[in-house]
């Protein structure tokens, strides 16, 4: 799913869903569900008493592309693994984050700027042969980055929670969106409970 201008965010694997919390949560009460909606109720009542630990039996995979300044607000969320692509080992591709809404002068300039500080990195690489590590440091912070993030279920809801919060910044909102968006059909009862009554999103 394609976020921001060059950005994106995929589902690559996940492991469990709906069914996989129910049964998690019933071994707390050695119980069985007695009525049709009787699971949808029980993962409603988890969620409205904060009761996370069964919604770790769902695990997600994602493999993302943001620029650099979300992806460290998204490792502030320490409850779930990171692998980023390195540039001390890769050089850095020519690929940065331009805002919407920059016109005529100001997107020529950002994109001039950018490109400036790019032309500089190859040069240090590639013929004054410095080091990546030691050459990434003049590259600017909109740069896109890649990782991948695998995160159980109690935990992304804590991420979506806080990032799709309207005082969240914008870029991290709209991957925070992408994220649920991909989710939806893993888990439709969890998160479509989550919506109701942690994001308050329906009925």
């Amino acid at each position: 799913m394609q976020v921001l201008n060059n950005g994106f965010v995929k589902l690559l694997e996940h492991m469990g869903g709906d069914d996989a919390v129910i049964r998690n949560a019933r071994r707390c009460w050695r119980s069985e569900a007695k009525t049709e909606d009787a699971d949808r109720k029980l993962l409603r009542h988890l969620i409205k008493a904060g009761h996370k630990t069964p919604f770790e039996a769902m695990v997600f995979t994602f493999d993302v592309k943001t620029p650099l300044f979300v992806a460290r607000q998204w490792f502030r969320h320490r409850m779930g693994s990171f692998n980023e692509e390195s540039l001390r080992y890769c050089v850095a591709m020519r690929d940065y984050y331009i805002p919407e809404g920059l016109e005529d002068e100001l997107l020529l300039k950002w994109k001039s700027k950018n490109e400036e500080a790019f032309d500089f990195y190859d040069l240090l690489v590639n013929e004054h042969r410095v080091v990546k590590e030691q050459a990434r440091s003049i590259l600017p912070i909109g740069i896109y980055t890649n990782f991948l993030w695998t995160v159980n279920g109690s935990s992304l809801m804590n991420f979506l929670h806080l990032r799709l919060d309207k005082q969240a910044q914008y870029e991290i909102r709209v991957y925070a969106q992408a994220v649920l968006e991909l989710v939806r059909d893993a888990a439709p009862i969890c998160f479509s409970e989550f919506e109701r009554e942690v994001l308050k999103l329906g009925e």
